[in-house]
């Protein structure tokens, strides 16, 4: 049994060679197709790689299972041209990784097409005296061709390197180095064969070349190196323990040793293990993740993570400092997020040092995320790529969320100042408003007292001062006192208790808790005028109107009160005309309170009561702006 998975082993490897190659030769002339112009040498080395998998696959099966002449043949001649043709391949990838710092550029291109028709003359000559298809002369010379390919090829790429004065970055570095000992070792293992003891060495060349192709996929494309090489190897290797396992069995333990039930035996557990196999990847590449890159989230919690991280920020600075912090932690590695249309520029050199990523949403550029090389050297992978992006399109959304949020604030806040300023007009109206109306009112009771009680005229004329100060002085402040908004408005009763004389009686009362508490400027006056024009003119005896304000809790309480007739039936605030100036302060109320205050009232044939209900807290202190913050309601 031992003696027979051996001899399967080869099988497994060129099968898994074969799958990978053929795989990266699919992905690198897909490349070659999106940029036309771009380097040959590695797309071609995979074609070739994935050839020559094949083509000994093919070799092992019919080797283990027989097969006719023509097609052995076929075998042979196929494996010779690819073996032969890898070492003008290995050159031509030197060639152009060095000849930007090469002396005259073309007769080395020359040297090379001229090495490889060499290659492939001598290798189909070989092939096809090996396959026994044609006798060549110089059967002998044939068999060390591929000795004396490998050293030319080895020799010419030491020399590209030691003629070549192209700056070597740091990241190259290592990668040049190791080329460098593959050249040299490849130089000694032909020249070991040439001097007779290449039976030795066995397959060393052919090892040689393979790890040429896998160090220059390593440091050209750490990305699908470790993808393909390192997680789909280790899952192939789980892969080949579990069905050895399970060939070894035999259903012996099952059905006895000559059961009839052993191929379907079979077949049940290689249709077990084909449904298991995505689990078994999947955990196959969280070890890996975990144990040897260390990775400290899967993809799925990763994203569970970044959400939690960036769900808390309420603005795009506290945004990009949470997503910054919370990728670092994701992806052990420095980043760097920003919001605007301008790329970051990404890292010079392999991918692993450093990723990016562009937020877009909608088919708009927000933003790039960047990546810098991780400080433990640990390199980043396909995985990390498709993460980052899949974190880039929730940051996008987020990060969109975030913009509506603070647009619909700015929007409040500019109908807020709308609103303040349409005060502000209303205010301003309201004086032009009181200035005529009161002021020809007034004139004409002074007119009429100078002859008769001149001292009232003059208090009257006085008290006209006083209105028009307070006016003129508060024309450009929206609060003020409510002691001095009593003040100006006693002043307005005093010169209407002079016009009506007798028949109006006016109470003030006013908490002294109250009076420094902050009000809309001119919000009392309205009130006041109302019962005046509205209550008292329209009555034949005597009129009273009371002021009464005071301080209950968090609310601010200013009752109006007068002995009129009351509003007309089906009085609606919204319906008002021009003569109350009710509407007025309701609507001021409601652009700086909101719903926080109320201008309500009762009417009836005993009079009108009209209550103004301000909240405290929204305007005690307040110096001047928005008062729209109304901390409780009343």
């Amino acid at each position: 049994m031992v003696r027979k998975l051996l001899e399967l082993a080869p099988l497994v490897v060129f099968a898994f060679g074969a799958l990978t190659f053929s795989i990266l030769t699919v992905f690198y002339w897909g490349e070659r197709r999106r940029k036309p112009g771009g380097p040959t040498a590695f797309p071609a080395f995979t074609l070739v790689c994935a050839a020559a998998f094949l083509n000994n696959l093919l070799f092992q099966v019919i080797s283990l299972g027989g097969a006719g002449e023509s097609l052995t043949a076929g075998v042979i001649l196929v494996r010779n041209l690819t073996a032969g043709l890898l070492p003008a391949l290995m050159l031509h990838l030197v060639f152009e990784i060095e000849r930007s710092g090469l002396p005259g550029r073309r007769p080395w291109r020359a040297a090379l097409i001229a090495f490889y028709g060499g290659a492939a003359v001598s290798t189909l000559a070989r092939g096809l005296n090996e396959a026994g298809l044609v006798s060549t002369p110089g059967s002998d010379a044939l068999y060390h061709a591929p000795a004396v390919t490998l050293a030319v090829a080895g020799g010419a790429g030491l020399l590209l390197q030691a003629l070549s004065r192209r700056p070597c970055p740091v990241s190259e570095r290592a990668h040049r180095r190791w080329v460098r000992a593959l050249l040299v070792l490849m130089l000694l293992s032909a020249a070991a064969n040439l001097g007779g003891v290449g039976i030795l060495l066995g397959q060393m060349p052919d090892y040689l070349l393979l790890a040429f192709f896998c160090v220059s996929l390593y440091y050209r494309e750490r990305l699908v190196f470790f993808d393909l090489l390192v997680k789909r190897g280790a899952f192939l290797g789980v892969g080949l323990v579990i069905l050895t396992l399970w060939v070894a069995v035999d259903g012996r333990f099952l059905f006895g040793p000559s059961s009839d039930w052993s191929p379907g035996i079979y077949a049940v557990g290689l249709l077990l293990f084909w449904l298991a196999a995505p689990w078994v990847y999947a955990q196959v590449a969280r070890v890996v993740d975990r144990v040897w890159l260390r990775r400290p989230y899967s993809a799925a919690e990763a994203e569970r993570q970044f959400i939690r991280g960036v769900q808390p920020g309420a603005t795009e600075d506290e945004l990009r400092a949470r997503a910054a912090s919370s990728l670092s932690d994701i992806f052990q590695a420095p980043a760097e997020v920003r919001f605007d249309r301008s790329a970051l520029p990404h890292p010079s050199g392999s991918e692993d040092t450093g990723l990016t990523a562009d937020l877009e949403r909608n088919g708009a550029r927000l933003g790039t995320i960047l990546l810098t090389a991780r400080p433990n050297g640990v390199p980043f992978l396909s995985d990390d790529r498709r993460l980052l992006q899949s974190l880039a399109g929730t940051l996008s959304l987020v990060l969109e969320n975030v913009r509506f949020r603070v647009e619909r604030h700015r929007q409040e806040e500019r109908e807020q100042q709308l609103r303040w300023l349409a005060s502000r007009a209303e205010l301003k109206a309201l004086r032009a408003q009181i200035n005529p109306h009161f002021l020809f009112n007034a004139l004409s009771v002074i007119a009429g007292l100078l002859h008769y009680q001149p001292e009232l005229a003059d208090e009257t004329i006085e008290r006209l001062a006083q209105v028009f100060r307070y006016t003129l002085r508060k024309s450009e402040n929206e609060w003020a006192p409510l002691a001095e908004e009593v003040e100006f408005v006693s002043a307005y009763l005093g010169i209407e208790q002079a016009r009506f004389g007798e028949r109006l009686q006016v109470k003030l009362e006013v908490d002294p808790a109250a009076a420094r508490i902050l009000i809309p400027a001119m919000s009392i006056q309205p009130l006041v005028e109302n019962a005046i024009r509205h209550g008292v003119s329209a009555m034949e005896g005597r009129g009273t109107v009371e002021l009464r304000a005071t301080l209950d809790r968090a609310c601010l309480s200013v009752e109006v009160r007068d002995n009129g007739p009351g509003f007309p039936p089906g009085f609606c605030l919204e319906e008002a005309g021009d003569g109350h100036g009710l509407r007025n302060v309701a609507e001021r109320l409601r652009g700086y309170y909101g719903d926080a205050a109320r201008l309500s009232w009762e009417s009836g044939r005993s009079g009108t009561r009209v209550v103004l209900t301000l909240p405290q807290s929204a305007v005690s202190g307040f110096t001047g702006g928005d008062a729209r913050d109304t901390g409780s309601d009343c």
